[in-house]
């Protein structure tokens, strides 16, 4: 084996141990986000009930408003 060949496996281990490391960071940045929207599992349910509310209530104001005068 070469020099020219040993550094460019000493390269690679090294870009390796960089790709090892971000994927950690990330993994663990997605366990977390994971754990936030488990949490958030029953503030779906409301936000959906509250859309739902609303979207009842432009719709009935604006089948009435035009019959209303100012």
């Amino acid at each position: 084996m070469t020099a020219d060949e040993r550094e460019r496996i000493a390269r690679l281990e090294v870009h390796v141990s960089n790709l090892s490391d971000d994927l950690l960071k990330m993994s663990s940045k997605v366990d977390e986000m994971h754990g936030f929207l488990m949490q958030a599992r029953g503030a779906r349910w409301a936000i959906i009930a509250m859309a739902s509310v609303g979207g009842f209530a432009a719709g009935t104001a604006a089948k009435f408003l035009p019959f209303i005068k100012g």
